[in-house]
């Protein structure tokens, strides 16, 4: 039975009632106690129909309002998903243009050519750590091209596609890098030790090297120019055996989050140190005349 059905017979079934109640009183003139009776009964009746008619109208607004609520609270839910998801969308391009901003920035500080590129692989393979990059021999590409995001070094080309390319981490097993301590001025060979794990090599015992010295590429090698960030001093233990120290180095780079790199599109020949100390002698040499 629905609201207005409910509304509608009740006025119809007080007025029946009433109409035998008030026949009944008239029909005995009021000449009778039972005329009375009937009146009482009649009003008695009306005020029961009418407070039964109230509560079970009640009763049906409620359950409309309820349906309504549940309405308005799935709405307002889904209103509520949509903008976070939203919001969610909106962090992530920002933090994708101020690493981008950053890149844009080191590009225009450095005298030489870079070329964006995303990186979109991993490589499975647990013995090795690279990834592979959108950009490829295409794009200006060459093997030992050197790699690096705003906070320094992240490795090398090794391997290239027309359109893709392969990047050797410096982390991996196989990395090699000339560095130099920054503070000292000393030099060493950074090698990759696997997952995040670097070791600065050949530096002696009776070098200073202490936790937290920043190491950088010494730019001897022809891949990486001068001065770019590798990792920091973790740990120096000098008890190791031998004649050199064993140094950790912990990588500038959070190389688990890499997204945007740079790489460098034009690079300098490797020093050619016998022609180096042909001038030095010459050089010598005339200095003695």
């Amino acid at each position: 039975m629905n609201r207005r059905r409910l509304k509608t017979l009740t006025p119809a079934l007080l007025l029946l009632v009433s109409l035998g109640l008030l026949s009944a009183s008239a029909w005995s003139r009021g000449e009778s106690p039972s005329g009375a009776a009937a009146l009482e009964t009649a009003g008695l009746a009306g005020r029961l129909i009418n407070g039964l008619a109230s509560r079970v109208e009640g009763v049906w607004r409620g359950y409309f309002g309820l349906v309504g609520l549940q309405t308005e609270n799935e709405r307002l839910r889904q209103t509520l998903e949509r903008q976070s998801s939203l919001i969610i969308q909106l962090a992530e391009e920002r933090a994708a243009n101020e690493r981008l901003r950053r890149l844009l920035e080191f590009r225009k500080s450095s005298p030489r050519r870079w070329r964006a590129a995303k990186v979109v692989a991993w490589d499975p393979s647990p013995w090795f750590r690279s990834v592979i990059i959108d950009v490829g021999a295409a794009d200006g590409l060459l093997d030992d091209s050197a790699v690096v995001s705003d906070r320094g070094v992240v490795g090398r080309v090794v391997e290239t596609a027309p359109h893709f390319a392969k990047v050797l981490l410096l982390t991996d097993a196989s990395s090699g890098i000339d560095a130099f301590v920054q503070r000292t001025r000393l030099n060493g060979l950074l090698s990759g030790r696997g997952r995040d794990a670097m070791s600065l090599d050949y530096v002696r015992k009776a070098d200073d090297v202490r936790p937290g010295d920043l190491v950088v590429t010494s730019g001897l090698d022809g891949v990486f120019p001068p001065g770019l960030a590798l990792g920091s001093v973790a740990l120096v233990d000098k008890n190791s055996l031998g004649l050199f120290i064993e140094a950790q180095v912990r990588p500038m780079v959070d190389l688990g989050a890499l997204e945007e790199v740079l790489v460098l599109l034009d690079r300098e020949p490797p020093l050619d140190w016998l022609a180096l100390g042909s001038d030095l002698r010459r050089l010598f040499e005339k200095k003695q005349h």
